[in-house]
């Protein structure tokens, strides 16, 4: 008999420790789910991008996962110059020989520090990540104005060129190429990224997902990014680390 009430005990206090766990402080009974998925749009300090991440619940307050970014990154020195002649051309900026983006793989974890106190309010976390963050440096191709002779006077005609400044000094460009142009061409940059941001969810279901993300991000290069054109003497331009304010959108859903 006091063996049976013994397992009895052991059995409600291990029921009641595990619950303890999943538990918050909520007003209304809130599901704790298994993992979450979220999708979202970036805008920061050097340009935009898209992210994506897979969560899975630790306990009622705390998540950790895969984070996967894809940004561009723009130079502090970036100046679009639009194209005098036409409206219709992409521009381009003077100086800069590639573009470049980053694509982020890396660790998050999420701790709830604030909780919903009802269904439609607004729960506030702390989000920290990190991982490797790998640089694709795109060399950019412009549009430039050639002359021929074609017997009868000299004839105006577009030929596409990587562009150099020095190469293309005193050429009439009448703006950037395709997109596509020169993405065979792309050049690996490895580096490392560090994030820290504060989550706001505002979803009136639970187990939907919208929330707005504002935060910093420091992404570091093991070698420097040749983003711009250096000439001899010139001083360094290019950089190795880019440091961003950023905030997020994010939409995804919650399971078990």
């Amino acid at each position: 008999m006091v063996k049976k009430f013994l397992l009895l005990c052991l059995a409600f206090f291990s029921t009641a420790s595990i619950y303890g766990q999943l538990e918050t402080s909520a007003d209304f009974k809130r599901q704790v789910y298994d993992r979450e998925y979220t999708g979202g749009i970036i805008f920061h300090s050097k340009g935009y991008g898209l992210n994506g991440r897979y969560l899975k619940y630790i306990d009622g307050y705390n998540k950790q996962g895969l984070e996967i970014d894809l940004v561009k990154l723009r130079h502090p020195k970036e100046i679009r110059t639009p194209n005098q002649f036409s409206n219709s051309s992409r521009g381009y900026v003077y100086g800069r020989v590639n573009t470049f983006y980053a694509a982020r793989v890396g660790y998050i974890r999420e701790t709830i520090l604030f909780d919903k106190t009802d269904k439609g309010s607004l729960s506030i976390s702390l989000i920290t990540s990190g991982g490797l963050s790998l640089g694709l440096l795109k060399p950019i191709y412009v549009q430039v104005y050639r002359q021929s002779n074609n017997g009868q006077g000299f004839e105006n005609f577009l030929v596409t060129e990587r562009y150099n400044p020095t190469n293309n000094s005193g050429s009439i460009i009448y703006g950037e190429a395709n997109f596509f142009k020169g993405l065979g061409e792309t050049a690996l940059k490895p580096g490392i990224y560090a994030k820290v941001s504060a989550n706001f969810d505002f979803d009136l279901l639970d187990k939907k997902v919208t929330s707005l993300e504002a935060g910093v991000i420091y992404d570091y290069y093991f070698a420097e990014v040749e983003i711009f054109f250096e000439r001899a003497n010139g001083g360094d331009i290019n950089l190795a680390g880019f440091f961003q304010l950023y905030f997020a959108i994010n939409f995804g859903y919650k399971k078990n």
